[in-house]
């Protein structure tokens, strides 16, 4: 590769890492794939590692292979005995497909998933391992003629695991706010064991109108026309327990 060719793949990563915190998924998406493109990657998916009882698609977090192939994968259960990422799950380093090793005679079923593989054009493949504490994953891309000089990789390697941790943040299940505060849960526990707004008062030694008014608070955040019905839609979210 030419000097000139290395620095413009520098440049790119750099471009992408800089760019990936203000992009949101599908533009993020677009960018991931223009960039692979540009090393003559035409596939590629960003899935979870193998885990019992976990298929692909639930395991998939971005998928961009050929049409037809996932299908194929899915349907012959080629994630269990593929070789790339099987290899994938014992090292912590970028590597080719070609790396993957396996022995024909003794894994069949990885040398079929192999040559499957080529009739969709992908024919040489680049896998970035990644381990995060709570389970593995890989990003796998392939073509039939990429660029797989070692500068190119490290950009893609760069480029690949800026994209998978932006994508995992963005589908990271955000956390909720606590609906009710813990005042309006406790009243509403009193009210649940049939205290009336007065009793509740004692109870708490607070003025009536307060009660009666984190009632109104807490049934209207419960979208509830009355106080029976915000008992019971809190004990259905598991606010309140009798």
């Amino acid at each position: 590769m030419l000097a000139g060719e290395s620095h413009l793949w520098g440049r790119r990563a750099l471009e992408f890492v800089d760019a990936a915190d203000r992009l949101d998924g599908p533009s993020l998406v677009r960018q991931f794939e223009a960039h692979i493109a540009s090393a003559g990657f035409t596939a590629y998916i960003m899935a979870g590692l193998p885990s019992p009882g976990a298929g692909l698609a639930d395991l998939t977090l971005a998928d961009g292979w050929p049409s037809g192939w996932f299908e194929l994968y899915v349907g012959r259960n080629y994630m269990a005995v593929d070789p790339v990422p099987r290899h994938g799950a014992t090292t912590v380093q970028p590597f080719e497909w070609s790396e993957a090793r396996y022995d024909r005679r003794q894994d069949p079923a990885a040398h079929k998933v192999m040559t499957d593989a080529t009739e969709f054009g992908l024919v040489r493949g680049y896998c970035i391992p990644l381990h995060y504490d709570d389970g593995g994953a890989v990003i796998s891309m392939a073509g039939e003629k990429p660029d797989l000089d070692p500068t190119a990789k490290s950009a893609m390697q760069l480029i690949g695991v800026y994209a998978h941790n932006r994508l995992r943040s963005l589908n990271r299940p955000k956390p909720q706010r606590r609906l009710l505060t813990a005042r309006e849960c406790e009243i509403l526990s009193w009210a649940a064991q049939g205290k009336t707004a007065w009793e509740i008062s004692m109870i708490l030694r607070i003025a009536e109108r307060t009660v009666k008014f984190h009632l109104i608070q807490a049934s209207r955040k419960l979208n509830a026309v009355n106080r029976t019905a915000a008992v019971a839609k809190a004990m259905a979210l598991g606010l309140i327990r009798l």
